[in-house]
Protein backbone atom coordinates (compact mmCIF):
# COMPACT_ATOMS: atom_id res chain seq x y z
CA UNK A 1 0.00 0.00 0.00
CA UNK A 2 0.91 3.62 -0.87
CA UNK A 3 0.02 5.05 2.92
CA UNK A 4 3.12 7.53 2.90
CA UNK A 5 2.94 8.66 -0.70
CA UNK A 6 -1.61 9.32 0.25
CA UNK A 7 -0.53 10.93 3.28
CA UNK A 8 1.84 13.23 1.22
CA UNK A 9 -0.91 14.15 -1.42
CA UNK A 10 -3.47 15.13 1.26
CA UNK A 11 -0.63 17.30 3.14
CA UNK A 12 -0.03 19.07 -0.34
CA UNK A 13 -4.15 19.18 -1.22
CA UNK A 14 -4.14 20.96 2.64
CA UNK A 15 -1.36 23.50 1.43
CA UNK A 16 -2.79 23.98 -1.93
CA UNK A 17 -6.07 24.35 -0.27
CA UNK A 18 -4.50 27.38 1.94
CA UNK A 19 -3.17 29.39 -0.44
CA UNK A 20 -6.62 29.21 -2.67
CA UNK A 21 -8.19 30.59 0.54
CA UNK A 22 -5.92 33.02 1.37
CA UNK A 23 -5.96 34.17 -2.20
CA UNK A 24 -9.32 34.48 -2.05
CA UNK A 25 -9.90 36.03 1.27
CA UNK A 26 -6.70 38.71 1.04
CA UNK A 27 -5.43 39.07 -2.35
CA UNK A 28 -9.15 39.15 -3.96
CA UNK A 29 -10.08 41.54 -1.01
CA UNK A 30 -7.28 43.97 -1.68
CA UNK A 31 -7.73 44.09 -5.64
CA UNK A 32 -11.89 44.95 -4.68
CA UNK A 33 -11.12 47.54 -2.49
CA UNK A 34 -8.56 48.76 -4.73
CA UNK A 35 -10.88 48.68 -7.83
CA UNK A 36 -13.59 50.64 -5.10
CA UNK A 37 -11.29 53.28 -4.63
CA UNK A 38 -10.48 53.90 -8.41
CA UNK A 39 -13.48 53.57 -9.63
CA UNK A 40 -16.99 54.53 -8.90
CA UNK A 41 -20.11 53.72 -11.02
CA UNK A 42 -23.13 51.40 -11.86
CA UNK A 43 -20.59 48.98 -13.62
CA UNK A 44 -17.87 48.96 -11.05
CA UNK A 45 -20.64 48.24 -8.33
CA UNK A 46 -21.57 44.71 -10.56
CA UNK A 47 -18.33 44.20 -11.17
CA UNK A 48 -17.14 44.36 -7.81
CA UNK A 49 -20.16 41.97 -6.97
CA UNK A 50 -18.91 39.73 -9.56
CA UNK A 51 -15.18 40.05 -7.77
CA UNK A 52 -17.21 39.30 -4.04
CA UNK A 53 -18.97 35.92 -5.91
CA UNK A 54 -15.59 34.76 -7.75
CA UNK A 55 -14.13 34.88 -4.09
CA UNK A 56 -17.06 33.53 -1.90
CA UNK A 57 -17.02 30.85 -4.47
CA UNK A 58 -13.04 30.02 -4.63
CA UNK A 59 -13.37 30.17 -0.40
CA UNK A 60 -15.60 27.46 -0.83
CA UNK A 61 -13.49 25.34 -3.24
CA UNK A 62 -10.92 25.64 -0.53
CA UNK A 63 -12.89 24.70 2.08
CA UNK A 64 -13.95 21.75 -0.21
CA UNK A 65 -10.27 20.73 -0.46
CA UNK A 66 -9.84 20.40 2.86
CA UNK A 67 -12.66 17.68 4.00
CA UNK A 68 -11.21 16.09 0.24
CA UNK A 69 -7.53 15.95 1.80
CA UNK A 70 -9.37 14.97 5.27
CA UNK A 71 -11.13 12.18 3.60
CA UNK A 72 -8.28 11.03 1.64
CA UNK A 73 -6.22 10.56 5.48
CA UNK A 74 -8.95 8.80 6.87
CA UNK A 75 -9.35 6.78 4.63
CA UNK A 76 -5.35 5.72 4.18
CA UNK A 77 -5.07 5.61 7.67
CA UNK A 78 -8.34 3.02 7.72
CA UNK A 79 -6.32 0.54 5.05
CA UNK A 80 -2.97 1.03 6.67
CA UNK A 81 -4.87 -0.63 10.39
CA UNK A 82 -6.35 -2.76 7.76
CA UNK A 83 -3.69 -3.94 6.27
CA UNK A 84 -1.34 -4.46 9.46
CA UNK A 85 -4.61 -6.58 11.10
CA UNK A 86 -4.50 -8.81 7.88
CA UNK A 87 -0.25 -8.98 8.31
CA UNK A 88 -1.13 -10.33 11.87
CA UNK A 89 -3.62 -12.46 11.12
CA UNK A 90 -1.89 -13.91 8.68
CA UNK A 91 1.54 -14.34 10.50
CA UNK A 92 -0.69 -16.45 13.70
CA UNK A 93 -2.86 -18.17 11.60
CA UNK A 94 -2.62 -21.74 11.74
CA UNK A 95 -3.63 -24.77 9.30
Amino acid sequence: MYFAEIMHLAEQIESLAGALKTAAQDELMQIICKNRACWNSRCADILIGKEAQIGAGLIHEAVELFEIADQMEHQAKRMYQAELMNNQLATTRIY
